[in-house]
């Protein structure tokens, strides 16, 4: 993290593949190893045996955010750290995540609103779609589930260098028909 701070103009926000429900895990151990981590997260409410108990989810379940300056060094230290299972791109390019975007999931979380955005709902299984919004911006898609509820998701697919990577909770308003 001192390195990044000597060198903000260096270090770039990159996306990690880490085992699912260990997100927590990876996080408190990378800021442990000073590291700068972020896991977007939402705060949900669940109703257990008659009782409302509240607690964060990740709001991308087995991925993490980390900003680092790019060297084979810091790739290879976090590829090898544990529950850590890749990073999104591959060693053909690893995908930069812009600031913008890191910025907005750390409003949200903070409790800040999602910004409004319509919502297309003619998707179904199948659909291409292209990602407009979040980390994953830039991105082609192949919709491989839909889940309407009050704040739609989708399951998604995307091809990164020709390595597949599936999200499970992929907000629709994120998301535009290609």
């Amino acid at each position: 993290m001192k390195v990044t701070e000597m060198n903000p103009d260096l270090a770039r926000w990159y996306c990690l593949l880490v085992k699912k429900g260990r997100e927590f895990d990876v996080e408190n151990s990378l800021r442990d190893a000073n590291v700068e981590a972020f896991m977007p997260r939402e705060r949900v409410v669940k109703v257990r045996y008659g009782r409302k108990t509240e607690s964060d989810i990740p709001y991308f379940p087995s991925y993490l955010l980390v900003r680092c300056i790019p060297s084979p060094e810091a790739f290879h230290g976090l590829r090898r750290h544990r529950n850590v299972l890749d990073i999104v791109g591959g060693a053909s390019g690893y995908h930069i995540i812009r600031d913008e975007n890191v910025a907005m999931f750390k409003r949200i979380c903070e409790g800040a609103e999602a910004p409004r955005v319509a919502t297309d709902k003619t998707f179904k299984e199948g659909d291409r779609a292209d990602i407009v919004l979040g980390p994953f911006a830039g991105f082609t898609c192949i919709v491989t589930a839909v889940k309407w509820c009050r704040q739609a998701k989708a399951k998604v697919r995307i091809d990164v260098h020709g390595r597949p990577f599936d999200i499970d909770s992929m907000p629709l308003a994120f998301l535009k028909k290609s």
